[in-house]
C-alpha cells in the first residue's frame, strides 16, 4: 500500500490491517508500523497476514495514526 504524508513535516504511522473472506468473516488483522515519511512524500508497504489464508481475501484499513 501507499501511504502519502500530507503534513508539513515527517511523520511516522501505525496502520490497523483487517483480512476478510468473501462473506465478510474476519480471518486475521494485523498492526503495520510505516517509517518515518518525509513531508510531502509517500512510502510503500505491504500488509501480510501471519495465517494461510485462502481463497479471495479482502484487506481493509480500519484505523491510522499520524504522529
Amino acid at each position: 500500500m501507499g501511504i502519502t504524508n500530507h503534513d508539513s513535516k515527517a511523520r511516522r504511522y501505525t496502520i490497523l490491517i483487517n483480512f476478510s473472506d468473501q462473506s465478510g468473516n474476519l480471518l486475521d488483522m494485523i498492526v503495520l508500523d510505516v517509517p518515518e515519511t518525509a513531508a510531502g512524500g509517500t512510502a510503500h508497504a505491504t500488509a501480510r497476514s501471519n495465517r494461510n489464508l485462502t481463497g479471495t481475501i479482502t484487506a481493509e484499513v480500519r484505523n491510522a495514526l499520524r504522529y
